[in-house]
């Protein structure tokens, strides 16, 4: 039985062979020039900020979305290709605000993984942060008795 099983065996097991094919045809050549680009014209609704050839239609909502993931202004002015002064004093409000939603949306994820979820780690993180509670109390000066003054 094990002559045949491995004579079975042997003819089940199939050789394979690496077999590589030039195909010169098949690889092109990258483009060395630039294609044909068409331009075309659209009218965009933003805030217009510069002046003379700087001057730029800013839309609002990428300001919005890039300040909700907590991008620098230097980053956000290199995105949109102006100055930082600029960009910031004409979007610091839209900023600002965008960035406390973030953190507003934060702090309710925490809250419903800590409360609803039950997370221990959340929970410690926010007991320590919020109440001020810690692993060891440490004796502070605030914790001495009062000397005792007799008159």
């Amino acid at each position: 039985m094990t002559e045949d099983h491995n004579s079975d065996q042997s003819s089940r097991d199939i050789e394979q062979k690496e077999i590589y094919i030039d195909c010169p045809d098949a690889e092109r050549e990258a483009y060395k020039e630039q294609p044909q680009r068409k331009y075309e014209d659209k009218i965009v609704r933003g805030i217009a900020i510069g002046r003379g050839k700087n001057r730029q239609i800013i839309d609002i909502e990428q300001v919005r979305r890039l300040a909700m993931l907590h991008c620098s202004y230097r980053d956000m002015a290199m995105f949109f290709g102006c100055a930082e002064n600029t960009f910031i004093n004409n979007f610091r409000y839209e900023v600002e605000r965008a960035r406390e939603v973030t953190k507003h949306r934060l702090m309710e994820a925490m809250l419903e993984n800590a409360i609803q979820k039950h997370n221990p780690a959340i929970q410690i993180f926010l007991a320590k942060n919020w109440l001020g509670l810690v692993n060891e109390p440490v004796a502070q000066e605030g914790n001495t008795p009062l000397p005792w003054i007799e008159e």
